[in-house]
This record gives structure tokens, sequence and C-alpha cells, in this order.
């Protein structure tokens, strides 16, 4: 009887380690994702990557695709609710810091409905055009599989030149200091 007790202690012992070891697993996982991170924080699409088909509307109504980042120059910016770093980000881009381009995209992930997307979307509008979509859209999936957040890219004739998390990483210098003497563009709903 005694071996008994002892083997059952010891069972319930590793269960209880092993389930000790999965919680903080998930625990940390967790604080990535709060932080803004996706376990990948390296996880942008390639440089030279050609944006594929796509469709998204705006929050004024207007229909984006592939033709609006085919010719010229571009910027598109992915940002996700509740991701600490898109906060910081956004409140960038509100308080003057610059796309380097002049009619900038941005999709924001998440629930078109929630009070914190559209907090989001409010601050965008006044710096480009922002579309609502899920993290697994056709958008997300047209840019190169976007998946980490935020996530920045600067396109030449529909091609991706440069990618990166931070403002820097894909705007060039001049650009990114001055931006106070440009005006945002003024969206108007019909």
């Amino acid at each position: 009887m005694l071996t008994a007790l002892i083997a059952l202690a010891v069972v319930l012992g590793i269960a209880t380690a092993a389930n000790l070891v999965l919680t903080f697993a998930v625990i940390r996982r967790l604080r990535t994702l709060e932080e803004g991170g996706t376990g990948a924080p390296d996880a942008l699409p390639a440089v030279g990557t050609a944006v594929g088909e796509f469709s998204a509307v705006t929050t004024f109504g207007e229909e984006l695709t592939v033709a609006d980042v085919a010719s010229g120059d571009a910027f598109a910016g992915f940002v996700m609710v509740g991701c600490t770093p898109c906060g910081t980000l956004i409140d960038s881009l509100a308080g003057g810091a610059a796309t380097g381009a002049d009619d900038p995209l941005f999709f924001v992930i998440g629930d078109p409905e929630s009070p914190e997307t559209r907090r989001m979307t409010a601050a965008l509008g006044a710096v480009g055009r922002v579309a609502v979509v899920a993290e697994k859209s056709s958008a997300t999936a047209a840019f190169g599989q976007v998946g980490a957040f935020p996530t920045l890219l600067r396109l030449k004739d529909g091609v991706i030149t440069a990618a990166g998390h931070e403002l820097a990483d894909v705007v060039p210098a001049p650009a990114h200091r001055a931006q106070a003497d440009r005006p945002a563009p003024v969206r108007e709903t019909v």
C-alpha cells in the first residue's frame, strides 16, 4: 500500500510540474501578443514581393484594390487593435510624423464595431485612407502574408521596396523628420 501511495505522489508531482510549465508558456505567449508581437518579430513581407489582388473598403466606403498601389510610390501600414506598438505608431502619425507618401493606406485589424477600432480609424483617417479588415484577409495575404503588427511597407509600382515595424525602417530620413508643415489630407463623406 505504501508503494502505491508513493507512486501516486510521484505521478501527481510530475503532472503538476508539467501543468506549471505549460501555464508559464501560455502566459509568455499572451504577453508577447499583448505587446503587439506575434511570436515572430521579424516576420515581415519580403522586399521584392509584388502585391497580389485584394479588395477592402475604406471607412468612407471607397474600394481599395491592387490598382491603388500599382503605379508610383505608395505606403501601406497594417495595425492591430490592442497592439501597444501600433498605438505608439498611431500617436506619432497623429502628432505629425510622416509616412513619406501623399496618400498612405492603412489597414486596421479589428472589429469594425469596437470603440478601440473606431478610435484607431479616426486617428489614421486624418493621415490617409483606412480600411478595417480581418487578420486573415485578402489584404494581409496580398501584401506578403502580413502577420506581425505594426507592419509598414514602402512600395514602388506595386512591389515592396522596404518593410519594417517602425517608420524609420521604411520612410526616407528627410520625410520622416519634417511633417508639421504639410497639412493632413481632408476626407469628406458624401
